[in-house]
């Protein structure tokens, strides 16, 4: 067969098929695996544990329903993480998970610290001690910098990590560390995500092959005229075998072609534009907002879009959302007149004890509902974008990670955790799993200022007992169900500086030795290895 012939015919449309805009991008995208990825939403102080784990589950194992997350306990309480219901059959509950390192008493080169805030921020997702001077930053790096360093494409090495509204500067209000004693800043305004997304999204002059291609016209009808008179030149049957046989499979490939979804139109789908994010209270510049109802309202469902975007642009495979504690809710119909860290004392305030805010209890659980109805949203509206045989939501973790189990306790042994998505299949969904075995129980979050009474005596919480198998179990296996949607994975077995956990609230911790730079040089290490089986598919 003529060469020159062949590339001035069919194969030169063959050739072409790359340099159309949207056929050659849909290609590549249709060519990689779905990536997997790890989304964070990360709230402070605690909940009422009694009001938010599923009921109807004996001991933390069995099957997740809508009625479990809606339907009212015996006691009539209304449950919080009722919003989730539609949701039921593609959420885990690990149970009976402990952050290492709990308790007030952990020591580090002898010196006792005693703020749990301190230690719920720091060592929550780095699974290591806190810096007993200076400023206390924690003496590792954070799972979102892990996973960013291992999964991220291209050069991108470092997570997302946002924050609505204000986000304190000190160690009460980082969670993310890309280095021992290095916090990393969340951003709080939107806008300056939407700028670095812009410019990955697909750009170029739509040609009139673009136009037809993206209404479903088959890129060979378009160049028919020139495959027709190619293959009414003389040629051998077998060479027209061949050309039939090519055509067949360059149709074939043809029709598992999809648009990229990173485009100013899939931004416009979402909700994300320029108008949008002015109405949202984002400014063009600055990055610290008030505190008020349109930051809380109008800018977290910004916030959660442009998480579902960066998603969608594989710009981030490790995000964070995280909310700041020390907030008074007033939108959405709740008219608090303390902030959340107040309430979640019982007294109003930063003190241990006194006497309890009338109506505190409901007023905690009002804040636990809105939190709750903001994880749904995030949940829906990344499983409600199309990706590969299932939804975003299939080929990613969405976890619920608490700074807290109850917030007047300061417990964190026994964690309300959630995660929505199997990470591509890779954990189980529409289960309670007690990975700690034994007795687990819901806490005693009620078991003062309950009554609802003004002055009534908060003699505070004693937590919850069980649940203390360490957290970082929970990070090794959400590491790997990342990992194996990679070519050549090699599983990790560990994660985090110690997995030490102190058998009871307010009991001493291990120690640790530090050198001059504030690594951890002596300690008690990982001393239970490996993954969380029983959550896995």
């Amino acid at each position: 067969m003529n060469r020159r012939l062949f590339l001035r015919g069919i194969g030169g449309a063959a050739l072409a098929v790359p340099f159309l805009n949207s056929l050659g991008r849909s290609a590549r995208a249709q060519e990689a695996p779905s990536p997997r990825r790890l989304v964070i939403f990360y709230t402070n102080n605690g909940c009422l544990t009694n009001r938010w784990f599923p009921t109807g589950i004996e001991n933390g194992d069995g099957t997740v329903t809508a009625a479990s997350l809606e339907t009212a306990q015996a006691d009539g309480k209304p449950r919080t993480l009722a919003p989730l219901a539609p949701f039921a059959a593609k959420l885990l509950f690990p149970r009976g998970l402990a952050m290492p390192l709990n308790g007030f008493n952990n020591k580090v080169d002898g010196t006792e610290y005693f703020d749990p805030h301190d230690q719920g921020m720091g060592s929550k997702l780095t699974c290591a001690p806190l810096d007993p001077t200076g400023d206390h930053w924690a003496l590792s790096h954070s799972l979102d910098h892990e996973i960013a360093q291992r999964f991220n494409p291209g050069t991108n090495k470092v997570p997302l990590v946002l924050s609505v509204g204000n986000a304190f500067t000190n160690v009460k209000g980082i969670v993310s560390y890309s280095a021992p004693k290095t916090p990393y800043a969340p951003v709080t305004n939107a806008r300056t995500v939407y700028s670095s997304l812009t410019g990955l999204f697909a750009s170029g002059s739509e040609t009139e092959a673009d136009y037809r291609v993206a209404r479903g016209e088959s890129i060979i009808d378009l160049v028919s005229r020139d495959l027709n008179a190619y293959k009414a030149r003389k040629m051998s049957g077998a060479d027209r075998k061949k050309i039939d046989d090519w055509l067949s499979l360059l149709r074939e490939t043809e029709q598992r072609v999809i648009p990229s979804a990173c485009t100013a139109e899939s931004a416009t789908a979402l909700g994300v534009t320029d108008a949008a994010l002015t109405e949202a209270g984002y400014p063009a510049r600055g990055g610290g907002f008030p505190n008020n109802e349109k930051v809380y309202t109008l800018g977290s469902e910004m916030m959660i879009r442009l998480i579902a975007l960066t998603m969608m642009c594989d710009n981030n495979r490790s995000i964070v959302l995280q909310w700041p504690g020390y907030v008074t809710f007033k939108w959405d119909g709740i008219a608090h007149t303390h902030d959340h860290h107040g309430l979640s004392h019982r007294n109003g305030s930063a003190a241990v004890g006194g006497q309890c805010v009338s109506g505190v209890i409901e007023q905690i659980h009002e804040i636990d509902r809105w939190y709750a109805g903001r994880f749904a949203k995030l949940v829906k509206t990344i499983d409600s974008i199309e990706e590969g045989s299932g939804t975003m939501l299939d080929n990613s973790a969405v976890m619920w990670l608490p700074e807290l189990a109850d917030g007047n306790a300061h417990n964190n042994n026994n964690l309300p955790i959630v995660i929505a998505g199997s990470a591509g299949g890779y954990l189980k969904q529409g289960v309670s799993v007690n990975v700690a075995g034994g007795k687990l129980e819901a806490g005693n979050s009620e078991a003062t200022c309950s009554s609802g009474a003004e002055g009534e005596n908060n003699s505070g919480n004693t937590g919850s007992s069980g649940g203390t198998v360490p957290l970082n179990k929970l990070y090794t296996t959400l590491i790997n169900a990342l990992g194996a949607g990679t070519p050549d994975w090699t599983p990790v077995d560990r994660f985090g500086v110690s997995d030490a956990v102190a058998a009871g609230f307010g009991g001493s911790g291990p120690s640790f030795t530090t050198d001059g730079a504030g690594k951890v040089t002596d300690g008690p290490g990982i001393s239970k290895p490996g993954e969380l089986d029983a959550i896995k598919a």
